[in-house]
């Protein structure tokens, strides 16, 4: 309130009250009229003429006036709120609550430059920069919680592990059974996640003897610019081998074929690039030179629109289906597709969706290369890749709590992320964690895979410096 208003309207108010105290109750009256004409712009002053109209009203029996100033007192809350107050109304009941009057000459000079729009106005961009603060902290919270960051983990394993060094970034294993072989794909995910510098590595390592294995680099020089991200092994019926491997170059993303040679290395045969992929995370091979991929978002990555878009839990996420010749999209609508896999029949396929925190279970026909929706599968993890094993069992990593992923380890090794691993079994309908750390052993966890033989499993890391080698105790195995 300005100091000439408020020395106005205390001359009124202490001359009111004066002529209440002596009963001259309609000079009092006239008093609080020109009272409320100075200070029914603000919420005290306004409340406090209406409750004295109020006891005039009250000590003369005048019923009109004691309705009308209830209503008035009521009125003031909304009128405050939103800056619409009638300019120069006396606030008696004998005029209408709405109506503009003159101002006395004597009181226009405080009031000088006072126009109601202007408070009104003023109110308006107040609460709507109110209510977008509200939502706004409704929305952090919310995202805060959805994203697992109100957990609390505890680290549990039945058994024992030990970190494999020098895989930098192993953010995907695939497991070829029948060689024994493992195979790894990673790099400085950090730097060219985001179009950095660095180049992707892919290792091979014997499940067998896995701790025993020096990292040895298999990438071929071609293609120049190798930013992996998911892979996946094909075995045609001759025996060849080929490994699949999503690639995002700045000039367009790809997925890169290399062929297994007879000596192990290994030779890009062939790329495969359409208008239609962009932002492939991971991927299954269907046949020699084609293969399903999860495209995980619309947003590119490393970017605020990425976080956003994983705030927001925009369904933007795809499944494309991409050969030598042709691509098309054959099932959409999900919020962050990452891990997908077939299940060993093949009739069905599994895609996480890492924001949604669930498994999407999709029937699948071979002949038609056709999906069609089946089911979710709750996993409370935000679901990374997925593996496998023949009995159906499915095996799914995931980053407990996303947004100390995405907003800390994704960009520096000092802040730990947790990890997890789960396992669902389609015939019972269940899930299990089997595996789950708070990133002091192992940060950010993207896949596992289980071998039931030796009761062994590894765990790969988006962005970390090692694969952690397991060993379940001897109780636990069997399980397997």
């Amino acid at each position: 309130m300005k100091a000439a208003i408020k020395t106005a309207f205390g001359q009124e108010m202490s001359l009111a009250k004066d002529a209440y105290k002596r009963d001259q109750l309609d000079e009092a009256f006239r008093l609080l009229e020109r009272a409320h004409i100075l200070g029914q712009r603000y919420f005290t002053t306004h409340f406090i003429t209406h409750w004295w109209m109020l006891k005039v009203g009250i000590r003369k029996t005048d019923w009109r006036e004691i309705r009308g100033q209830v209503l008035r007192i009521i009125a003031v809350i909304p009128g405050y709120l939103f800056g619409w107050v009638p300019k120069g109304n006396t606030g008696g009941a004998d005029v209408s609550a709405l109506k503009p009057m003159p101002i006395p000459d004597d009181l226009a000079p405080p009031l000088k430059g006072y126009s109601v729009w202007t408070d009104v106005l003023v109110r308006v961009f107040l609460w709507a920069a109110v209510a977008l603060l509200v939502w706004f902290g409704m929305f952090a919270w919310s995202t805060y919680v959805r994203a697992g960051e109100t957990r609390t983990i505890v680290s549990a394993f039945d058994g024992s592990c030990r970190p494999l060094v020098g895989y930098e970034g192993p953010e995907d294993l695939v497991w070829d059974r029948e060689a024994g072989m493992v195979y790894a794909v990673g790099g400085d995910r950090r730097s060219f996640r985001s179009g950095g510098p660095g180049r992707a590595k892919i290792w091979a390592l014997s499940m067998a003897s896995a701790e025993l294995a020096v990292p040895n680099d298999l990438a071929p020089a071609e293609p120049e610019v190798f930013r992996s991200f998911g892979m996946d092994l094909h075995v045609d019926e001759m025996g060849t081998r080929r490994l699949f491997v999503a690639n995002r170059p700045s000039d367009g993303h790809t997925i890169e074929i290399f062929r297994v040679t007879s000596s192990g290395d290994l030779t890009l045969e062939r790329t495969l690039k359409h208008p239609l992929l962009r932002n492939p995370n991971d991927l299954v091979a269907i046949g020699p030179a084609e293969a399903l991929v999860t495209l995980d978002k619309k947003a590119k990555a490393a970017t605020t629109g990425e976080i956003l878009e994983g705030a927001r839990q925009l369904r933007t996420g795809k499944v494309l289906r991409i050969n030598t010749e042709t691509a098309e999209i054959v099932a959409e609508g999900l919020k962050m597709a990452n891990g997908i896999a077939f299940s060993p029949s093949q009739h069905q396929l599994y895609v996480g969706e890492t924001i949604a925190q669930r498994l999407s279970v999709f029937d699948y026909e071979p002949q038609t290369q056709t999906l069609s929706f089946n089911r979710h599968v709750p996993l409370e993890t935000g679901v990374d890749n997925i593996t496998v094993n023949p009995d159906g069992r499915v095996f799914i990593t995931g980053h407990p709590k996303l947004l100390t992923l995405a907003m800390g380890y994704q960009r520096s090794e000092t802040s730990p992320s947790p990890s997890e691993v789960l396992v669902y079994d389609p015939s019972r309908g269940t899930v299990e964690r089997i595996y789950i750390d708070d990133g002091s052993e192992h940060s950010g966890g993207s896949v596992a895979i289980v071998d039931e033989v030796s009761g062994r499993m590894l765990i790969g890391s988006a962005f970390g410096p090692h694969i952690l080698s397991c060993k379940f105790n001897a109780a636990t195995a069997p399980a397997l």
